[in-house]
């Protein structure tokens, strides 16, 4: 054959595609490859570019659609791809696929080897990426509305065909290409993907709320079990100092009972005014041993909820006189006084006596515990505004402020208590507030002047 010129340019037949150059180099190629070249362009044109090359990567020769002869994929595939493609392991009759980014932009290649003529030449297809995005990608939803659902992307996640799907989140579904464009992923959205995610995103918020509120509970528990643990430790704590102080509240008065009737009984008395004097130590005493005996069950009873009360309607004036009478006998002297400031009478009030003489007896020991021996300790009663109020007043030292909020708490002794070594046990203010809130009322305690406590119970009467 006689050799080719060294570029030959062909135009292709009318049609409405662009215009396609044919650039021959100075190789002796048999007239039939050149045509089967040549009608291969002319019947593919959603390729730019067609190469024919050896197996060493000589480009024996190149068809474009470029407009400009330096033909730009001739030149890429000599400094670039000959090295990607590996031609020379492809076996003839192979048809092969190199899709990837060469200086940042796509090239996707095909390349099939044939033998001819004893010779292993291999055809270099670049294809039109654009055409495959006007043409072959619009073909695959004909539904309008199909194709807003679904998009296609490269490796950075960047659309190359469609629109972005970021609202359906988590329902989006994606596959890489198997073949060919196997650098490019396509993703379909359900039809019902916006709201989908709506409903998703609404139950993450409900579950992280619920997560949210089960740590803020487990939270607060760890806190409440923390203060119960502590209350509890406080509680054993004051639990095992009563019972120390009651042991020796009851040790004392039965050590001066045993001693006195030791001494009565073996006739070591010197004469019959001590004789007297021994028997009201005994009297004195047992009932101040009694007191402490019903205290301590009194106060049993109310810590397993069995305490139980008998109201009746009295005239509370006649239940507290009858109460002063009987503690006046416990009195071991005068002093301090005991002045009383009674109502004549006051309406009827449901009131267990019992109750109320236990109420009033506690708070009179309170009194007389920390009153100095020339002072005086004043019981009053009024009723004014549907109420009737105990009150007794001592002049002691008085209570500490922070100390008045714990008053009535069980086993709590206060400062002052601790400072004078008064005797008691903690529980006596406790049956106090008790008994009061059993009858409808309640207790305080404020500060006298010029010194010293007032414990204040106010009882409701019986409405009209």
């Amino acid at each position: 054959m006689t050799p080719l010129p060294d570029h030959t340019v062909v135009r292709a037949p009318s049609t409405p595609a662009p215009c396609v150059s044919v650039i021959v180099p100075a190789y002796k190629v048999r007239g039939t490859l050149r045509e089967a070249v040549d009608s291969l362009l002319r019947q593919t044109w959603r390729d730019l570019e067609v190469l024919v090359v050896d197996d060493a990567g000589h480009v024996l020769r190149a068809v474009t659609r470029y407009e400009d002869p330096k033909a730009r994929f001739t030149s890429l595939f000599t400094r670039r791809l000959a090295g990607e493609l590996r031609l020379s392991e492809q076996p003839p009759g192979g048809h092969s696929h190199w899709h990837g980014y060469v200086d940042g932009e796509a090239v996707l290649v095909s390349f099939l080897t044939r033998r001819h003529a004893g010779r292993r030449f291999h055809v270099v297809l670049e294809t039109d990426l654009d055409f495959m995005r006007r043409e072959v990608f619009p073909t695959l939803f004909d539904d309008p509305a199909a194709r807003a659902r679904f998009n296609v992307t490269d490796e950075a996640n960047r659309v190359v065909y469609g629109r972005a799907l970021t609202r359906a989140g988590e329902f989006l579904v994606s596959m890489r290409f198997p073949t060919t464009l196997y650098k490019w992923r396509m993703a379909v959205a359900p039809s019902q993907a916006p709201a989908l995610e709506a409903s998703a995103r609404s139950r993450r918020w409900a579950e992280a709320g619920s997560a949210g509120l089960s740590l803020a509970v487990i939270l607060v528990g760890v806190v409440f079990l923390a203060l119960v643990a502590r209350q509890e430790e406080r509680l054993n704590g004051l639990k095992s100092e009563f019972i120390a102080t009651v042991s020796h509240e009851l040790k004392t008065p039965l050590a001066l009972i045993r001693m006195f009737g030791e001494m009565l009984a073996s006739d070591r008395v010197p004469s019959e005014e001590k004789r007297r004097h021994y028997l009201d130590i005994i009297v004195r005493e047992s009932e101040r041993l009694t007191a402490l005996i019903e205290n301590v069950l009194d106060f049993a009873r109310l810590e397993g909820g069995k305490a139980s009360y008998e109201f009746v309607d009295a005239d509370l004036a006649a239940v507290v006189r009858r109460a002063l009478d009987a503690y006046r006998v416990r009195l071991v002297s005068e002093r301090p006084a005991l002045r009383v400031e009674v109502a004549a009478s006051v309406p009827p009030t449901p009131v267990d006596e019992r109750a109320m003489h236990l109420l009033l007896f506690n708070l009179l020991d309170n009194a007389f515990k920390y009153a100095a021996d020339g002072d005086e300790v004043i019981v009053r009663l009024a009723e004014a505004d549907g109420r009737v109020t105990l009150e007794v007043e001592d002049r002691g030292p008085g209570i500490d402020p922070e100390d008045a909020r714990r008053i009535f708490e069980r086993f709590f002794r206060g400062r002052s208590a601790q400072h004078t070594k008064a005797r008691g046990t903690g529980i006596g203010l406790s049956l106090v507030k008790h008994i009061a809130r059993a009858h409808g009322g309640d207790v305080a305690v404020r500060a006298a002047r010029p010194r010293g406590s007032v414990f204040s119970v106010t009882l409701p009467l019986r409405a009209a």
